[in-house]
């Protein structure tokens, strides 16, 4: 072997091991979370604990939000879709029920839309006002039917 290739081996093995203690030694650094100089089982503890208090605070945040949602109209009614969607498309092979609750979901969230049902005054005998949609639908003009003949 020549002489400048076994310099240029040797040299590169070298760096190799000096760059792996530096990364060793960053990684301990950053792993020691008790600061007492050695990665270990209380520093794994510790770790858990931060881990356990973290996704508990997501959970109690996604419940919070869950319950919040669970009231609105609808998503009670993508929900129900998406199940009835799930049913329907588990015999399908290609479909399958993910894609079948995803569709359940529209239809219901479009049925949902379409409903006329909308928020009903508190005063008595006063009739529930129709939704927007339904409103708008009735101000745009309709072309006029060409009479050919």
């Amino acid at each position: 072997m020549p002489k400048n290739l076994s310099k240029a081996k040797d040299a590169i093995a070298t760096a190799t091991k000096r760059a792996g203690k530096k990364v060793g030694e960053a990684a301990a650094l950053v792993s020691d979370l008790n600061k007492d100089g050695r990665v270990d089982q209380e520093d794994a503890k510790i770790a858990t604990a931060k881990a356990k208090r973290i996704s508990s605070r997501m959970a109690d945040g996604a419940g919070t939000l869950a319950r919040k949602l669970a009231k609105h109209d609808m998503v009670k009614d993508a929900a129900a879709g998406a199940a009835i969607g799930a049913a329907v498309a588990i015999p399908v092979p290609i479909i399958g029920p993910a894609a079948g609750a995803a569709v359940g979901a529209i239809v219901g969230v479009a049925r949902n839309m379409k409903s006329t049902a909308q928020v009903v005054s508190e005063a008595p005998g006063e009739k529930p006002k129709p939704s927007a949609i339904k409103s708008a639908m009735k101000r745009i003009r309709r072309p006029r039917q060409s009479q050919q003949g």
